[in-house]
């Protein structure tokens, strides 16, 4: 058994604040500026082109926000937020539905502030 277990004293809470870091979103921020690339890309191309190349960005465009997504919460997770079961629905719910990618950006903000409070540090 190490006595690095039963060490005290102000060192080691020093310490201990030092490994709480404020959580933060790797790719968070750049999702609603891709969201609304996205959107204006699909606007235009079904104006001009007709519904099957939109429906090609569409697709494209889901694919890249469920990516986008599923790296994000790959950070969140590595930074010890704990998703659970939810994280695997936030994907497959990017890659199908339209309004998911700003839904998410709200929720993982909800998420990381909730986290950043329960560590007492500051976002």
């Amino acid at each position: 058994m190490s006595t690095d277990e039963y060490r005290r004293g102000r060192a080691v809470e020093r310490e201990r604040e030092k490994k709480q870091r404020a959580v933060h979103g790797r790719y968070r921020g750049v999702l609603p500026v891709i969201y609304g690339i996205g959107l204006v890309i699909f606007v235009v191309v079904s104006l001009f082109m007709g519904p099957e190349p939109a429906f090609a960005v569409y697709l494209v465009t889901h694919l890249f926000y469920a990516g986008l997504i599923r790296a994000d919460i790959k950070s969140l997770r590595s930074q010890g937020l704990d998703w659970g079961f939810s994280r695997h629905i936030w994907f497959g719910a990017a890659f199908a539905l339209p309004f998911v990618a700003p839904a998410y950006y709200l929720y993982s903000r909800r998420v990381i502030r909730r986290e950043n409070e329960s560590r007492d540090v500051a976002e």
